[in-house]
């Protein structure tokens, strides 16, 4: 791997193979309580809980990738599920084998894509509920 150096422009510059290389961890995950909004209790309405998260690396410069998140909901049998809400936020900037930039649009799907292969929500699940007052 070459030696990550952060770009003129704060980003490093890394191969898909590079990143994937990293070892990416947890470092902490909220819930919006700005998007929160008091409502009057109605049985069977719907209400949404969001938040965001964020992993990096233990390489130094630190890799971060960050994303929101929110709670679907499903069916009787599998009531919800965490899901990615947008692209990641990130200070990578992935380029090809020639060393060019993938492009920023690019750049966030290849992202989005090591994103959905992050085992994310089990963590997110012990993060947030960690968060809780406890009753």
């Amino acid at each position: 791997m070459n030696t990550m150096r952060v770009s003129p422009d704060g980003l490093l510059r890394l191969s898909i193979d590079e990143l994937l290389s990293l070892p990416i961890h947890h470092l902490m995950s909220a819930v919006d309580v700005d998007l929160v909004v008091p409502r009057r209790a109605v049985c069977g309405c719907e209400t949404t809980i969001s938040g965001y998260t964020e992993w990096v690396s233990a390489s130094r410069p630190a890799v971060s990738i960050g994303w929101d998140w929110h709670i679907r909901l499903w069916t009787a049998q599998r009531p919800f599920a965490w899901a990615r809400l947008g692209q990641p936020r990130s200070n990578v900037m992935l380029v090809y084998s020639t060393g060019n930039d993938t492009g920023w649009q690019k750049n966030l799907e290849l992202l989005s894509t090591v994103v959905d292969a992050l085992p994310w929500q089990e963590q997110l699940s012990q993060s947030v509920t960690a968060l809780l007052p406890s009753h």
